[in-house]
C-alpha cells in the first residue's frame, strides 16, 4: 500500500483533510505498543480513531486507493452521524 496507495494523487487528496500515522510494529518499539494496545492481527491494517484515540473502526488487508477512499467516507460519515462526537 506505500507504493500503490499513499502516493496516489486522489488519496494524498482525500487523506490532507485527516490525521493519518504509518507505524511499522516490526522496526519501532513504540509501533509494537500500539500493535498490541489495539490488537493488530492481520497487516495491512488501518484503524479509525475518534479525537480520543478510540477505535472507531477498522479495516484489514490491501486494497486500491478508490476502494480505501469509499470506505472511508463511508465510515467517517457514519461516525459522524451516529457519535456526538467529532473526529
Amino acid at each position: 500500500m506505500a507504493r500503490e496507495v499513499y502516493t496516489d494523487e486522489e488519496f494524498i487528496e482525500f487523506s490532507s483533510k485527516f490525521v493519518f500515522m504509518r507505524v511499522l510494529a516490526d522496526k519501532d518499539p513504540e509501533g509494537a505498543e500500539l500493535k498490541n494496545r489495539y490488537r493488530v492481527g492481520g497487516i495491512p491494517a488501518l484503524l479509525i480513531l475518534d479525537s480520543k484515540g478510540r477505535e472507531i473502526d477498522r479495516l484489514t488487508g490491501a486494497r486500491p486507493a478508490e476502494v480505501l477512499i469509499e470506505e472511508l467516507e463511508l465510515i467517517l460519515e457514519f461516525a459522524s452521524e451516529s457519535s456526538p462526537l467529532r473526529l
